[in-house]
């Protein structure tokens, strides 16, 4: 099935993958992400813990830089829109012109493991704080259909269980040695038995980030849908778990093919 987009929005990943495949470059991307590793993702963690997140940003905006992506927004093909949010105003912020990469560095900063991106004197975080599917970016962008998707969609309505863990997700226990001794002496010896472990700092994070998400995207969805809304079912997936591309990407292809004749009924007309 082939459909040309005349226009993308993104938040989130969903700018980075919309940019990659905007500027033609979403091959390379592909590649970059599935030649990741355990070891060449904990080699983007930041353990001073002083930016405002785990992971740093210029391990990511190298990245785009080798991919191969333009370096503004109006040189890309096709119309697109990154969707951030300003930390100090908490206004929802298009990005549709200005520098590409820190343009998608800013939508991909999620509150706590990837810190802020400074775009035109503001501090950026990740949109999906303000509006998770940007359905009304892509309507900005004078479309008449509206295909959009879904990268947390839940099976069974949970968010987190006792024992549960997202592979991929440092610990505490994993960044301390890295820590100045300073550091290091905040935290106490675990004792040798728990018989009640509570979430890891990563967990929690993402946990009630994607809380918070879920009830913002039913929200949004309810006052503006788009015509088609495609799931990904993800959850055991986290955020840092770029070794799992490919699972990711037979996901999409997944739900792609289980739509394909819905997709094909909105857009003939």
């Amino acid at each position: 099935m082939e459909i040309w987009p005349d226009a993308i929005a993104g938040c989130s990943m969903g700018a980075l993958v919309g940019a990659a495949y905007a500027a033609g470059r979403l091959d390379e991307l592909e590649d970059w992400a599935c030649s990741q590793t355990k070891r060449s993702i904990m080699g983007l963690i930041d353990v001073r813990l002083t930016g405002g997140g785990v992971v740093g940003g210029a391990e990511i905006l190298s990245m785009l830089g080798t991919i191969g992506i333009p370096d503004r927004i109006e040189e890309l093909p096709i119309p697109f829109v990154a969707v951030a949010a300003d930390i100090q105003t908490g206004r929802e912020i298009w990005l549709r012109e200005g520098p590409l990469a820190k343009s998608i560095r800013a939508s991909v900063a999620i509150p706590g493991v990837f810190s802020p991106e400074r775009v035109d004197g503001r501090w950026l975080i990740d949109g999906g704080v303000v509006n998770p599917i940007p359905v009304s970016a892509a309507r900005a962008l004078d479309t008449d259909i509206v295909i959009a998707v879904n990268p947390d969609a839940r099976m069974n309505g949970g968010f987190w269980k006792p024992g549960m863990t997202r592979p991929g997700l440092p610990t505490l226990s994993d960044l301390l040695p890295d820590l100045p001794e300073s550091l290091r002496s905040l935290w106490p010896s675990q004792p040798q038995r728990e018989i009640v472990t509570p979430p890891a700092y990563l967990e929690l994070v993402l946990t009630a980030i994607d809380i918070m998400s879920e009830q913002i995207r039913r929200s949004r969805l309810a006052g503006d849908a788009p015509h088609v809304l495609l799931n990904a079912y993800l959850t055991d997936m986290s955020v840092l778990d770029f070794h799992r591309a490919r699972e990711a990407i037979d996901e999409g292809e997944r739900m792609v093919e289980a739509h394909a004749e819905w997709i094909r009924a909105v857009t003939s007309g």
